[in-house]
């Protein structure tokens, strides 16, 4: 009888120190919940803060091609009215009307498609000549707003004295900033929707430096002057990455406009040699092949010079 005692005392003291470390554990799990639901809360806190909310007047609508159609020719320096309009579209119209009379709808089609291609090329240097002056310029407004800093001004009287040492095109960039500023925008949220309507990453991390500086302070002429050294070490590598594949580009254009130049040189000189293959059922076939080979030659020396 004593040893059924004993060994019912020594399995209730087993089950006991079993439930013991049963409630342990679960207090330890639930312990360790809370310490990460405190975690995730103070990181969802910080995240909050440190996001900021979209602007609707950022986010570009898929469909608003007016809006877009003037960023880009913000982008060329050009004022969206009848005259630019005018002093554009008038080539297209003498191409296609020269073309039409050389070789009827198919010489004036053929053209428009050359006129097109030339006034976009035209236009996407414009804006490419355009986009690297004021990334060179910019460096230099910084060096400017850093020195205005040192001696004792805010950040926005700094931003806004140092614009009227710029010139075009980064002059007109940041007075579109500076009015957006008077119209109530926060002087980093002006930056950043000019930046973006401009397509310049540089002035989306210059408001990125100015939202921190004017929101939680810090020596922001030391991050502006660091940014600044960035841009330009930046742009050296750059230039030698251009010269170092100058050669595969420029073979890229020529390969890619010879057949162009050739087509439209033989179309000038014979245009009834072009017209008589069209009228040709393997003629128009070759001819629409070779286009098509055009186009995707095209592409492919693009995504070539493009991946250097």
């Amino acid at each position: 009888m004593s040893s059924a005692t004993l060994l019912l005392a020594a399995l209730a003291l087993v089950i006991t120190g079993l439930g013991l470390l049963l409630l342990a554990g679960a207090q330890s799990r639930a312990r360790r919940e809370q310490q990460q639901a405190f975690l995730q809360a103070q990181t969802e806190q910080v995240r909050m803060r440190y996001t900021q909310a979209p602007d609707p007047s950022l986010q570009l609508p898929a469909r608003d091609l007016r809006r877009r159609w003037d960023d880009f020719l913000r982008r060329a320096d050009l004022a969206p009215t009848r005259r630019t309009a005018l002093l554009w579209l008038s080539p297209l119209v003498l191409c296609t009307l020269a073309g039409a009379v050389a070789g009827q709808w198919l010489g004036a089609v053929s053209a428009l498609v050359v006129a097109l291609a030339v006034t976009a090329c035209a236009a996407w240097h414009r804006v490419r000549r355009l986009h690297k002056k004021l990334l060179s310029q910019l460096p230099g407004f910084l060096d400017g707003v850093v020195r205005l800093m040192t001696i004792g001004s805010s950040v926005p009287a700094a931003f806004q004295n140092s614009i009227a040492n710029t010139e075009a095109p980064l002059r007109q960039c940041l007075v579109q900033a500076v009015h957006l500023q008077r119209a109530g925008k926060e002087l980093d949220q002006a930056v950043l929707q000019v930046g973006r309507a401009y397509k310049v990453e540089e002035l989306v991390l210059v408001a990125s430096v100015l939202r921190l500086s004017v929101r939680y302070g810090g020596r922001a002429d030391v991050v502006m002057e660091r940014t600044a050294t960035f841009m330009r070490d930046r742009e050296q590598a750059q230039r030698e990455l251009m010269a170092l594949s100058a050669e595969t580009r420029l073979s890229a254009w020529v390969l890619g406009l010879l057949p162009l130049v050739v087509a439209g040189g033989l179309f000038t000189l014979n245009a009834g040699y072009i017209l008589m293959m069209w009228k040709d059922p393997t003629g128009k076939t070759m001819l629409l092949s070779a286009a098509a080979l055009e186009v995707a030659g095209a592409l492919m020396l693009y995504r070539l010079a493009k991946s250097i």
